[in-house]
This record gives C-alpha cells, structure tokens and sequence, in this order.
C-alpha cells in the first residue's frame, strides 16, 4: 500500500475531493466557521512549527517520523502519534498540508465541535499510521485531514442542521469524494483508506446521534 501520495491519481483525487469540499460541501457552515478560527490556528501551530523545522534540523523529522523498523522491533510507539507533525513529501508539499489542515479543522470544527474534531482528526492519523507499519515509512497531516474532511462531508451530507438547506448538492459531492477514496483503495494508495475511514466515522457518528435525538423525543413527557 502506497503511502506517499505522490501518484498523479493519487494527486488528481486528493485535488478533486480538496475542490468539492471547499467549493460545495462547506458552504452551509463558512460563515459560522469564520467565527471561531481558534482551533484551526492551534492545529496549524501545533502541526506546522516540527513540519517546518525538520527542513532546517532534519533530525527533528527523523525523530518524529513513521519508522516501522524503529516502532516493532525498538518499541518506538510514538511515532504512530507523531508522524503527524513531520512531512515526507517536501516544502512545498508541507506548506500546502498545512493550507489543508487550516480548512479541515475550521469546518470540522465548526460542524462537529472543536474536542470531537480534534478526535476525529487525531483518530485517523492514529489507526492509519498504526496500519502504514505494515507498509512503508513516512509522515504526514494527510491521513488526519482526509480522514476529518470525509467525516465531515459525510455528516453535512447525511443529516443534521447544517445539511436540512441544499442537501443535494452536498449528498453528490460527498458521494463523488467517496467514490474517489475508493479508486485510490483499488489502487493501492493508502490515502484512499483514510477518505474511507472518515466518511464511515461521520456516517456512524451521524447516525448516532439521530437516533438519540429520536429516543430523547419520544421519552419526553
């Protein structure tokens, strides 16, 4: 399994799903979004000050990285965690993740809270690089962003109050950004897994709490 994203299908997915997402999906939620940029800001902080530095010290990014030798036969496990703060695909490649962890946290955030968001965004980079032990070294914010996009594409699409006005355009969108996560799986690319695993994490979560908004209706007096 291809953990790089360097593919041109693995680029043309990403930028398709990134297009939908920031053209389509967010839209109910910009505004409000706007109103609360914290989280997205301590994310870019957090994720971007090691990110950037390993570019001057790269012993910062070889300490931080995805190692599987390192992690199952020195007990290295953090670095399931922090594989998240270093970068494996260049400056720019960086740069550009952190543009992407900015939009993802804002929406995420805005739609799901900011603790829960977080969770979602940590979550997947966990149980994906957990995963990528299996497959190749590397590090990276894509696994989070793509994980907390798709859960959030998935909610907007699926139900809510941010999705009861113009649903069907973000149902469609969801449904072509779904679509892609599943041509990168086909296609051995890793990235695929984390679209996949988001907007099952959304679905399920959404789908939860309908279903306990109904049972709390049906019990009140």
């Amino acid at each position: 399994m291809d953990t790089s994203g360097g593919s041109t299908l693995s680029i043309v997915v990403d930028l398709v799903v990134l297009a939908l997402f920031a053209g389509v999906v967010v839209r109910p939620v910009w505004r409000r979004a706007l109103r609360r940029p914290w989280p997205a800001l301590v994310a870019v902080v957090i994720i971007g000050v090691p990110s950037l530095a390993q570019f001057a010290w790269p012993q910062v990014g070889a300490a931080l990285m995805r190692d599987p030798d390192a992690t199952l036969h020195r007990g290295e496990w953090w670095r399931v965690v922090t594989a998240l703060l270093a970068q494996d695909g260049g400056l720019a490649a960086a740069v550009f993740g952190l543009v992407v962890v900015a939009l993802v946290m804002l929406i995420g955030s805005a739609v799901w809270g900011w603790w829960l968001a977080a969770l979602l965004f940590i979550g997947c980079s966990v149980v994906l690089n957990l995963a990528a032990l299996g497959w190749q070294p590397g590090g990276g914010s894509s696994f989070a962003s793509d994980g907390l996009l798709m859960a959030t594409a998935a909610r907007l699409a699926l139900g809510g109050r941010q999705a009861s006005r113009g649903r069907r355009p973000i149902a469609w969108a969801a449904a072509v950004q779904l679509a892609g996560g599943v041509v990168l799986v086909a296609a051995g690319d890793a990235h695929g897994v984390a679209l996949v695993l988001g907007f099952a994490l959304g679905a399920a979560l959404t789908a939860t709490s309908g279903r306990t908004r109904a049972f709390t209706r049906r019990r009140r007096p």
